[in-house]
């Protein structure tokens, strides 16, 4: 795996991991390092995805007020492109300050979507800057189809609290196929936030078991395609979000698909193992193949 460092008003790194045991700082010639108008930000929370469902895991990296979230989308691992503007990151996210960062597919319809916790630094920041807020609620941005959209309002109290939010992690704590969330914040108690679904959309969890590879199965890629086609790209990992850690059991989103046609894990060891007509609803154990 290579390693990817949000920086506060200083360039992003990216470490490429050249597989000798070292590495190789990239990120100017891969697109990372800047935004659109070659300007530092201040990166805090990072986390990467497909988000666009291409088979590229992309990059997301959240800042402070009066700077826009960075989006960058993978072009097919030659180079990386802002598109916090087209992608409708841009637009929802300028007068806040984010922290931890997930994508999570939390409406199980096969697009993964965004939590960002937020809150300002200064605590006083109303007296300099009226629009602006210390605490402030929790962002929730739906994927539709590779387009963003604020989905806040409708997703419950929750997003309605205001807090000085910092980090975040996700997974399924009751196993009801829906990620749950987890938060920190500064001057209040965490908050455990259960998705209540209901959606009636399907789901398949992976939770893999490496053997060769690492126990954790760290740095496998996994690639679903669904009963209807749809194909969807997920990477195993607890890395992202801020001062967090996530758990590793890939969450895949079904929408109407009762089932996985083919389920397909690339482990680090390069190991292929490939499930064929999985149903949708269970938490599958996948054992890494020992020869």
């Amino acid at each position: 795996p290579d390693i990817l460092v949000a920086n506060d008003s200083f360039p992003q790194q990216l470490f490429r991991n050249n597989g000798n045991g070292t590495f190789t700082e990239t990120a100017l010639e891969a697109g990372l390092a800047y935004d659109e108008n070659g300007k530092t930000f201040a990166g805090m929370g990072v986390d990467f995805a497909d988000y666009n469902n291409d088979g590229w895991p992309d990059v997301f990296i959240d800042a402070l007020a009066n700077q826009r979230f960075a989006l960058y989308r993978n072009d097919r691992g030659t180079s990386f492109d802002y598109v916090s503007g087209e992608s409708g990151v841009g637009s929802a996210t300028l007068i806040h300050s984010g922290w931890g960062a997930r994508f999570l597919d939390y409406d199980n319809d096969g697009w993964q979507d965004l939590f960002v916790a937020q809150g300002h630094v200064m605590d006083n920041i109303e007296l300099t800057q009226p629009a602006l807020r210390y605490k402030e609620p929790p962002l929730l941005l739906h994927n539709a189809a590779g387009r963003f959209v604020d989905a806040s309002a409708s997703s419950g109290e929750p997003f309605r609290s205001l807090l000085a939010a910092r980090g975040v992690a996700c997974g399924d704590i009751n196993n009801d196929g829906f990620p749950d969330i987890a938060i920190n914040c500064n001057d209040g108690p965490p908050l455990l936030l259960m998705n209540q679904g209901g959606n009636g959309n399907h789901w398949l969890i992976v939770r893999p078991i490496g053997s060769k590879s690492n126990r954790d199965g760290i740095g496998a890629r996994m690639k679903l395609i669904s009963e209807s086609g749809r194909p969807q790209y997920a990477f195993v990992s607890t890395a992202g979000s801020y001062l967090s850690a996530s758990d590793r059991r890939v969450h895949f989103g079904l929408g109407a698909d009762r089932s996985a046609r083919l389920l397909e894990i690339t482990w680090p060891s390069g190991a292929v193992q490939r499930f064929e007509n999985v149903k949708a609803g269970q938490v599958l154990v996948a054992r890494e193949p020992s020869v």
